[in-house]
């Protein structure tokens, strides 16, 4: 069965310190001829008749076929000190409970259930206790602080919540007498989730839950929390691992969590915690658009929750609607900075789940060709990610890099070489500054220049012993160097105008980044096809040129940067009708300079 990786030893010490990796979208095939958006299905044409091209549907199925990943690694979480606020921007999501003493006990109760579905578990965890402050004898109140502090789909469980987590279960057993059915039943399931043996395994208890809460469903087929929380259940027991690879079929319990959070939202299209849990749910299979309804109803229904204000984003950029991830993202930071500056926060949302929606706003401007935003968005990611808390755990190293990229693309040659050098002991981070002076010298003509840095990353890339720490976190880190060598090369030999040495390079860079994982925002910033597509035509090798840019498409759905080099294709057919189709497709994808990129930034 799948589980996360063993990194309980981390946990600690990343208590101040993680930071969020954007969720691994897994390419998985819903169906063997997957329908292209409205928008591509014009300029991709079809294979027998509707679906998507056999180029198309090789290019998925191959993405499909890689593993997911973890999204970020687990940290301690840790309630603020301090008074609890009751937030008024959280929505109404309400559970009643069968016995209240106060109304405040009910207001932080609900407060509580919404901040664990936006997935800042420390402030619900203090919401269920100014609950039980107010009413020590509110079972289902301890229940609440129970489940916040078990594991979730982005970070297992760490040691230090083990105590606490049996506390608070316990009270809610010795109380759950004069508590509801319902509520005796929530807490009699969530017993499967916690043992005093030290000796028990995390993924059989995860599963024992799972069980636990799935038969509680069946009993309870109208209670909507009983539903969202059997899904999300069963969500744990598989992170990131919801559809079979290369297959046509959601994987392990995927099919009953579908069903789940379907029923929920279809009768209750108002569930922040469903709509959370299915965007999760299906962006990565080849039809997240299954979840774009819900997505842009989510914001407004917790707009108070920065986390929940990011959600769509997950979907937006999936489906190619990359301004509107970038809006998302831009008001999900506005909303954690409010937060932060009116309460106290866990080290855990703070470090994490915010700098992910930097890290997404940054992607999503370089989609769309915004290159100021996208540089502004570099500085503040780079700020937020401390040079020793990367060193030490290598799976942020590929986000710690991520600026980079936004230069390479968007700033003048003299800014890219006036960059500081980044600290030792990144090679990630490393390799790409170095990759960035190449692409830079190679604009200027300076060959020797460029040539020594394409240098730097051969040896880099030789240095095997550098890319075995990065193993256990599943982070393709010697790929990465190698497509950053191939790419360099590629530019180089471009600006040298030997065309076919770049077409070749770009060929070996296309094979390595087809084996890479797959993960969203991907470990390589943009798909390379595009690149070759664009060489391609500039040789008036138009039909290996729309193969290499449909590939593109393929890869990355509503692509700007691929669609103005279909439309250059186009021109120079002489089809004016697919020209402008291709424009049209263009201005709608494209928000950065006017007409769209260049063939050579391409």
């Amino acid at each position: 069965m799948p589980h996360r990786p063993s990194l309980l030893p981390l946990v600690q010490a990343l208590a101040a310190a993680a930071l969020l990796l954007p969720p691994a979208l897994d390419r998985a095939a819903e169906a063997a001829d997957p329908a292209m958006p409205d928008e591509l299905a014009p300029l991709c044409g079809s294979a027998g008749g509707g679906g998507a091209p056999r180029l198309l549907q090789g290019l998925l199925l191959a993405a499909a076929a890689k593993p997911e990943t973890q999204p970020f690694p687990p940290a301690a979480m840790r309630a603020a000190p301090g008074a609890v606020p009751l937030y008024e921007d959280l929505g109404r999501m309400s559970y009643r409970l069968a016995r209240v003493a106060d109304v405040r006990v009910q207001a932080y109760f609900d407060q509580g259930l919404r901040l664990a579905f936006a997935f800042n578990h420390a402030e619900a965890q203090r919401a269920f206790q100014a609950a039980q402050a107010l009413d020590p004898r509110c079972a289902l109140c301890f229940w609440g602080e129970a489940l916040v502090l078990g594991p979730n789909i982005n970070a297992p469980m760490p040691p230090e919540a083990q105590a606490p987590a049996l506390a608070a279960l316990a009270r809610a057993v010795a109380l759950k007498a004069g508590a509801a059915p319902r509520e005796r039943a929530l807490i009699e399931a969530l017993q499967a989730r916690y043992s005093s043996d030290p000796a028990a395994e995390r993924a059989t208890l995860d599963l024992a839950y799972a069980d636990a809460m799935q038969r509680l469903a069946a009993r309870f087929p109208a209670d909507d929390l009983i539903q969202v929380l059997s899904a999300e259940a069963a969500m744990d027991t598989q992170p990131w691992d919801y559809w079979e690879a290369g297959g046509a079929r959601p994987k392990g319990r995927a099919a009953g969590i579908l069903r789940a959070l379907e029923t929920v939202l279809n009768r209750n299209p108002q569930h922040a915690g469903a709509i959370h849990l299915y965007i999760h749910a299906v962006e990565a299979s080849t039809r997240p658009e299954r979840a774009l309804p819900h997505a842009r109803r989510l914001a407004a229904l917790m707009p108070g929750a920065g986390h929940i204000v990011h959600m769509p984003a997950h979907i937006y950029y999936r489906v190619g609607l990359y301004r509107e991830s970038l809006e998302a993202n831009r008001r999900a930071i506005a909303v954690d900075e409010r937060y932060f500056q009116r309460s106290p926060s866990d080290p855990m949302y703070r470090s994490a789940y915010y700098p992910h929606n930097i890290h997404f706003l940054m992607v999503s401007a370089q989609m769309g060709g915004d290159g100021r935003t996208a540089i502004e968005a570099a500085a503040k990611l780079d700020a937020a990610l401390p040079a020793d808390t990367v060193r030490a755990f290598e799976i942020l190293q590929p986000i710690k890099a991520a600026p980079y990229t936004t230069h390479a693309q968007f700033s003048a040659p003299e800014t890219i070489l006036a960059l500081p050098a980044p600290p030792e002991g990144l090679v990630l981070v490393q390799a790409m500054y170095h990759y960035a002076r190449a692409l830079a010298q190679a604009r200027l003509q300076q060959v020797e220049a460029a040539q020594r840095e394409i240098a730097a990353l051969a040896a880099l890339e030789r240095q095997t012993e550098l890319f075995k720490p990065f193993e256990p976190w599943g982070v393709p880190a010697q790929a990465i160097v190698q497509t950053a060598r191939l790419v360099a090369g590629a530019r180089l030999a471009d600006a040298r105008g030997d065309l076919d040495g770049a077409a070749a390079a770009f060929e070996a860079a296309i094979a390595v980044e087809d084996g890479l994982a797959y993960i969203e925002p991907p470990y390589w910033y943009y798909p390379l096809r595009q690149s070759l597509g664009a060489l391609r035509l500039r040789q008036g090798r138009l039909d290996e040129a729309e193969a290499a840019l449909r590939g593109s498409l393929a890869r990355v759905r509503n692509n700007g940067w691929a669609l103005a080099g279909l439309a250059e294709l186009h021109r120079q057919r002489g089809d004016a009708r697919a020209e402008r189709e291709a424009r049209a497709a263009l201005a709608r994808a494209w928000f950065g300079p006017p007409g769209g990129p260049a063939l050579q930034q391409l």
